[in-house]
């Protein structure tokens, strides 16, 4: 079995982290920025923290991540993603969010809709919860069907910063 390893990098938002194994690499999990590596890893789900150490497509994918932090663009690595252990109605619900367009933001509601799920809103938010590769699988563009914000692991502020970096007009009464 393949050893979980984790590799941090600094982002214009702090310090970020991706978890991944490396014969054949397979990205395990993205850790969104927070102010110190401690806080990094008090976050991290304990099976994929693994040893820290360096790899190249680490390095590539940790590019891609800082960069977005800056307001650049990407493709979905999908091809490198451990999605292993998704079930398939979490797969539809991450490959449904994956497809909100930057800048933009759907409910709940709507992307229980478009992933065939039509009454499972909270289910959702599940996975939003769970979701292990934030940034590429952009929770943070699904608010509730009031146009609050909602939840988010990195914590509201970084949403807010987020959504603001792609150019997504919050709206102070409801942010």
């Amino acid at each position: 079995m393949n050893a979980i390893r984790h590799f941090f990098f600094e982002t214009a938002f702090g310090i970020a982290a991706v978890t991944f194994s490396d014969a054949p690499f397979r990205l395990k999990e993205v850790c969104l920025p927070r102010p110190t590596k401690t806080d990094i890893l008090a976050n991290m789900k304990r099976d994929r923290r693994g040893v820290e150490t360096a790899h190249p497509m680490a390095d590539r994918i940790a590019a891609m991540i800082a960069d977005y932090f800056t307001g650049s663009r990407f493709s979905i690595p999908w091809d490198i993603m451990d999605t292993s252990d998704w079930t398939p109605s979490q797969a539809a619900v991450y490959r449904t969010v994956a497809q909100i367009p930057y800048g933009q933001v759907w409910s709940y509601g709507e992307v229980a809709r478009l992933a065939g799920k039509p009454q499972a809103a909270r289910f959702v938010g599940n996975c939003m919860a769970a979701n292990p590769f934030p940034v590429f699988v952009p929770c943070h563009r699904v608010i509730t069907s009031s146009g609050r914000l909602g939840g988010f692991g990195g914590g509201l502020d970084l949403k807010r910063k987020m959504l603001s970096l792609e150019g997504y007009p919050l709206d102070p009464a409801k942010s």
